[in-house]
C-alpha cells in the first residue's frame, strides 16, 4: 500500500492536488489546522499551518510550503512559478513576525518542505545547507517528502481499523484493472460501500468521506498516468452520490462533514474536468472523430457510446451552470464580473458549444436506438436552453431527431426500443422489424416521445409537434406514453439507487399545448422534488447526476424556467 500511495503522491501534477490531501491528514493526526490553502490570498510562503503534538513531542507550530512532484533545481530556486526557496525566505522574513497568531508565538516552529516526490540528488547539498544555516533555537526544518507522506497517510487516514485489509485489497484490484474500466469501477464501488458502511454520526461520516476521497485520488492519479480515465470517471460519479446520501443530514456548508464532502466534490470536478478536456473537447469539432474513437464497426456500439458521452458532457455543463448561478447570487456583478465568474461563464460556453459540435459532427446522435436515451437528450436540452444563442441549433436537432425516429419506425429501421442491452439491440437490428407483434412489444412504452412533444411545444416547433402527434395517433396506440417524477420515496433511494422509487404518469398527451399543461400540473403537484435534500441544500445537479448514472428520466422541474419564458412570450404575442 505504501508504494501505491508514494506513486500517487509523486504523480500529483499540481500543487493544489497535494493541498487537498494535507489538511485532512494533519487533522487526522490530531493537529489543529489554522490556515488552509486559499487561492488569491497571500500567506507569505505558508500554504498550510497547523499546531499540535506529533509523536507525543511538545506542542509546536508546523508551517508547510507545498510543491508538487520531485524537488529539483527549477522548483527549488529557479524560474518555476512559486519556487520553494523564496517561499521559505518569506516565511522567515514575514510570516513568523507578522502573520503568526499571537497565541502561538511562544511555541517552537517547524518549517516543513512538503512535496510529493523526492529531493533530486543535484540539489541535495543546497537544500541541506539552507536548512542548517537557518535552523535556530525556536525554528527547525523538516522534509515531508513522498515517503513520509505515504507513511502518514497509511498510518492515519488508511490505517487498518479505518480502511481494513479487505478494502485495501479492493483498491489494489481496482488499480490493477484500469485497462478494464468496468471491472475496475466495480471493485471500487464495493470499496465505496465498505468505506461508507456503518457510519453513525457526523464525525464518522466526515472521516469516511475523507478516506474515500484519498482512495479516489489514488485511483485518479493512476488512471491519469495510464491515460485511461474511464474507471476514475465512473467511480467518482458513484462516490459523489453515495457520499451525499450519507452526509445530507449533516450538511450545513461549514461543519466537518460538509468540508469532507466539498473536498470529495472538488475531486469529482477535477476528474470530470480532466475527462472532458482530454477525451472530448479536443475532438468534438472533427467530423466523425469521436464516432471513430469508439473503435467498433457496429453502429449500436457507436450509438450507445455517443449518447453516453452526450450525457456526461451535459452533466458537466449543469454543474458549471449551477456554480455560475450560485456565484452570481452570492456576489452580484456591479461594474464587471469577477475573474472567477468570467472563467465559469467561458467554461460553460465552451461546454455548450462542444455539445453543439458533438451533435453536428456525429450525426448518429440524431437517431436514438434506445428509448432511455431520452435521458441524455433531456440533460443536453435542459442545459442548452439556458443559452438562447443555441435555440436555432436545438430546434434543428429536435426536428431531425423526430423525423429520423418516425422514418426509422415506418421503414422498420433502428427505431427506439425499450431494451438497453447490447445483445437485445443486436437482436433488434437482425430481427424482422416489420413483424407487428414484435414491433408492439419493443415499443410498448416510451418516455422519449412525450419528452420530444414537450420540447417541441417549448421551442414552438408547431409543424414537428403536429407530425409527432399524428404519428402517435397512428402508430403508438399500443404504447404506454409516460413520464417519471420523484415521489416521497425518492429521497431515500435517489442517490444510492438502493430501491425503485418515483411515480410514473401514463396517458401522456401528445398534443403540444396539452402536454405543457400536463407537465405544469404534474410539476405543481409533486412537492417531493422540492423537498429533496439536494434541492434544499443547494446541490440540485446531484439529481441530474443520479439520473444519468442510474438512468432515471430528468424531472421536468428543471424546465420550469423555460416553461415560464414560453408562457411570457405567448402572453406578449
Amino acid at each position: 500500500m505504501k508504494l501505491i500511495l508514494k506513486q500517487y503522491l509523486a504523480s500529483l501534477k499540481e500543487r493544489k492536488e497535494l493541498d487537498a490531501v494535507l489538511p485532512d491528514l494533519l487533522s487526522s493526526m490530531g493537529l489543529n489546522v489554522f490556515i488552509s490553502p486559499t487561492r488569491g490570498v497571500k500567506e507569505y510562503g505558508v500554504d498550510v499551518a497547523a499546531v499540535g503534538q506529533i509523536n507525543e513531542q511538545e506542542e509546536k507550530v508546523y508551517l508547510f510550503s507545498i510543491k508538487s512532484g520531485n524537488l529539483n533545481r527549477e522548483t527549488w530556486n529557479g524560474n518555476a512559478d512559486q519556487a520553494l526557496r523564496p517561499s521559505l525566505d518569506e516565511i522567515q522574513d514575514s510570516f513568523i513576525h507578522s502573520r503568526l497568531p499571537p497565541e502561538h508565538r511562544g511555541k517552537k516552529i517547524v518549517i516543513c518542505l512538503c512535496f510529493g516526490g523526492d529531493v533530486s540528488s543535484g540539489i541535495r547539498q543546497e537544500v541541506s545547507g539552507y536548512e542548517q544555516r537557518n535552523t535556530r533555537d525556536n525554528i527547525a526544518f523538516e522534509e515531508w517528502n513522498g515517503d513520509k507522506l505515504s507513511e502518514l497517510i497509511q498510518q492515519y487516514l488508511l490505517k487498518e481499523e479505518l480502511l481494513p485489509s479487505s478494502s485495501q485489497a479492493l483498491l489494489r484490484k481496482s488499480l490493477a484493472l484500469l485497462e478494464e474500466p468496468e471491472s475496475s469501477s466495480m471493485h471500487f464501488s464495493i470499496l465505496i460501500d465498505e468505506v461508507l458502511s456503518n457510519v453513525t454520526d457526523a464525525d464518522s461520516v466526515a472521516s469516511s468521506i475523507t478516506r474515500l476521497n484519498v482512495c479516489l485520488w489514488v485511483l485518479f492519479s493512476w488512471c491519469r498516468d495510464a491515460e485511461n480515465l474511464e474507471a476514475a470517471y465512473l467511480s467518482s460519479e458513484r462516490a459523489l452520490l453515495l457520499a451525499w446520501d450519507k452526509v445530507k443530514d449533516y450538511y450545513s456548508g461549514k461543519n466537518k462533514p460538509s468540508k469532507s464532502f466539498d473536498s470529495l466534490f472538488d475531486t469529482y470536478q477535477q476528474i470530470t474536468d480532466h475527462y472532458v478536456d482530454r477525451s472530448l473537447i479536443p475532438y468534438v469539432g472533427l467530423k466523425y472523430a469521436l464516432s471513430h474513437a469508439v473503435h467498433s464497426p457496429c453502429s449500436i456500439n457507436v450509438n450507445s457510446k455517443l449518447f453516453d458521452v452526450l450525457g456526461r458532457l451535459s452533466v458537466k455543463g449543469h454543474w458549471l451552470l449551477h456554480l455560475l448561478s450560485k456565484n452570481y447570487s452570492e456576489n452580484p456583478p456591479i461594474d464587471a464580473e469577477s475573474e472567477e465568474q468570467e472563467q465559469l461563464r467561458l467554461r460553460l460556453r465552451k461546454v455548450t458549444e462542444s455539445i453543439n459540435l458533438l451533435i453536428v459532427n456525429n450525426p448518429i446522435l440524431l437517431s436514438p436506438y434506445q428509448d432511455s436515451q431520452a435521458i441524455d437528450v433531456a440533460l443536453a436540452i435542459t442545459l442548452l436552453s439556458s443559452n438562447s444563442e443555441l435555440d436555432e441549433f436545438v430546434k434543428s436537432w429536435l426536428s431531425e431527431m423526430i423525423n429520423m425516429c418516425i422514418f426509422a419506425f415506418k421503414s422498420n429501421g433502428m427505431y427506439p426500443i425499450v431494451y438497453n442491452s447490447y445483445e437485445q439491440l443486436l437482436e433488434h437490428r437482425n430481427k424482422d422489424k416489420a413483424d407487428g407483434i414484435y414491433k408492439n412489444k419493443v415499443t410498448e412504452a416510451s418516455i422519449l416521445y412525450p419528452l420530444l412533444a414537450v420540447f417541441c411545444a417549448l421551442y414552438k416547433l408547431d409543424s414537428e409537434s403536429q407530425l409527432l402527434e399524428q404519428f402517435a395517433k397512428e402508430n403508438l396506440t399500443h404504447s404506454t406514453l409516460q413520464y417519471w417524477y420523484p415521489n416521497q420515496y425518492s429521497e431515500l433511494s435517489m442517490y444510492s439507487d438502493a430501491d425503485t422509487h418515483g411515480s410514473a404518469t401514463t396517458d401522456f398527451p401528445m398534443n403540444g399545448k396539452s402536454a405543457l399543461e400536463y407537465v405544469k400540473r404534474e410539476c405543481g403537484s409533486t412537492d417531493p422534488f422540492r423537498g429533496m435534500s439536494a434541492v434544499i441544500k443547494g446541490k440540485a445537479p446531484l439529481i441530474l447526476t443520479a439520473c444519468r448514472r442510474y438512468r432515471y428520466p430528468v424531472p421536468f422541474h428543471y424546465l420550469e424556467d423555460l416553461m415560464t419564458a414560453s408562457d411570457s412570450s405567448q402572453s406578449t404575442q
